[in-house]
């Protein structure tokens, strides 16, 4: 039997999740969404501002900023949150919106963030290959553009996974 990547690293990121109710789940999927949106409205957010936006106390902001840190978020000198998929530091992918340039991590995750804040994002990326402009049109719902056509996207599968990149892997 094969397992197509795609449902692989699917499996392998679902499974960061094991263990959680699907209420603790959601409590986590609405703070990542707040931190991105933070970011792409304010450029930072701070514990106090997460505190109010999630209505617990600062004391528990602060804990879980700790937390978030070592889950490879960034933050300035002050303890605030400058990137979380969407960052104010410079990377090889840019974002446009609403006349703003922020960046993301990586281009997985420009394809999500215009779902987050519900905005459409204008992408631009150069292939590590060819070196040559990749730009997209992404909206919340769908990529509605693409330059150069044809261009395709490679994904790192989580760790314990098989690595493989082809398009089916040994299960």
């Amino acid at each position: 039997m094969t397992m197509s990547a795609l449902d692989e690293a699917k499996r392998a990121w679902a499974g960061a999740y094991a263990g959680f109710s699907q209420n603790e789940i959601d409590a986590r999927v609405r703070g990542f969404t707040e931190i991105v949106r933070a970011i792409a409205n304010e450029g930072i957010l701070s514990p106090d501002a997460f505190a109010a936006k999630m209505g617990f106390e600062v004391s528990k902001a602060t804990e879980l900023f700790w937390g978030l840190e070592a889950l490879g978020m960034q933050f300035d000198n002050a303890g605030n949150i400058v990137g979380a998929a969407l960052t104010t530091a410079e990377t090889p992918h840019r974002v446009r919106f609403d006349g703003k340039q922020l960046f993301a991590w990586c281009a997985l995750d420009t394809l999500f963030i215009p779902g987050l804040l519900g905005k459409t994002l204008a992408v631009e990326s150069n292939c590590p290959i060819s070196g040559e402009a990749v730009k997209l049109s992404v909206s919340p719902n769908r990529i509605e553009s693409v330059e150069p056509d044809g261009v395709w996207l490679s994904v790192f599968l989580p760790s314990g996974s098989s690595g493989q990149t082809g398009p089916e892997s040994p299960t």
